[in-house]
C-alpha cells in the first residue's frame, strides 16, 4: 500500500509539473528566455530584465542564474545598450502590442518607442510583466538600475557572457598599419620613372 501511495505521489506531480509546484517567488514564466526577447551588444547578451528594482520585490533569478544571466557590473554598465538598442523588427513585443506568449510589453511610450521591442520581464519577475520604456531611456529617474545617477526607478538590466572591448593597443596597430599602407601607396605613385 505504501510503495502505491509513493507511486501515486510521483504520478500526481509528474502530471501537475514545476507551475503546480513553483514557489509563489518563482519567476511568471520559468523557460529559456527565446531569441527575440533579448539582444546581443559588445559581445554579450542583454534583457530587459525589471521595472523598479530600488523599490520593489519580485526579481527572480533562480531559473534565468544557471542559464548564464546575471547582473552586470559597473564595468559592464558603462557599456551596456541604449533603451533604442532594443527595439527591431521581430522582437518579442510588438509595437504597442504584448507578447503573445509571455504578455511582455512596454509601458509609458513614447516617439522614441517605433519599433517591435525585446522585453524579457516575464523571465526574471515574480510581479511585473512589462518594462517602462521612458525609464529606460533614463526619463526621469537616471540611466540603467546600478549606474551612476540611477534613482530606484531606474529599469533593471541582466547580462549573459562577457562584455567585448578592443584593447587601445590594438586599435592603435590597426591604424599604424593603415597610415603604413597610405605612405607606402603614395611613395610608390611619386616614384613613376620619367621617359
Amino acid at each position: 500500500m505504501k510503495q502505491l501511495l509513493v507511486f501515486l505521489l510521483l504520478l500526481a506531480v509528474v502530471a501537475v509539473g514545476p507551475v503546480g509546484l513553483s514557489s509563489a517567488d518563482a519567476a511568471i514564466i520559468n523557460a529559456p528566455l527565446p531569441a527575440n526577447a533579448f539582444i546581443t551588444h559588445n559581445g554579450a547578451d542583454w534583457a530587459w530584465a525589471f521595472p523598479l528594482p530600488g523599490h520593489s520585490v519580485g526579481f527572480d533569478l533562480s531559473f534565468q542564474g544557471p542559464l548564464g544571466w546575471r547582473i552586470p557590473t559597473a564595468a559592464e554598465l558603462a557599456l551596456a545598450p541604449l533603451a533604442t538598442d532594443f527595439l527591431f523588427a521581430g522582437g518579442n513585443v510588438p509595437l504597442g502590442g504584448v507578447d503573445a506568449v509571455s504578455g511582455a510589453s512596454f509601458a509609458f511610450g513614447n516617439a522614441a518607442l517605433n519599433n517591435d521591442g525585446a522585453v524579457a520581464v516575464p523571465y526574471f519577475s515574480t510581479t511585473h510583466l512589462h518594462a517602462d520604456w521612458g525609464q529606460g531611456l533614463g526619463e526621469p529617474f537616471g540611466p540603467w538600475w546600478g549606474m551612476a545617477g540611477a534613482s530606484g526607478s531606474a529599469e533593471q538590466l541582466v547580462i549573459r557572457g562577457a562584455v567585448t572591448v578592443p584593447e587601445p593597443s590594438s586599435i592603435a596597430l590597426l591604424g599604424l598599419g593603415a597610415l603604413g599602407l597610405v605612405f607606402a601607396h603614395r611613395r610608390r605613385r611619386n616614384r613613376t620613372p620619367i621617359a
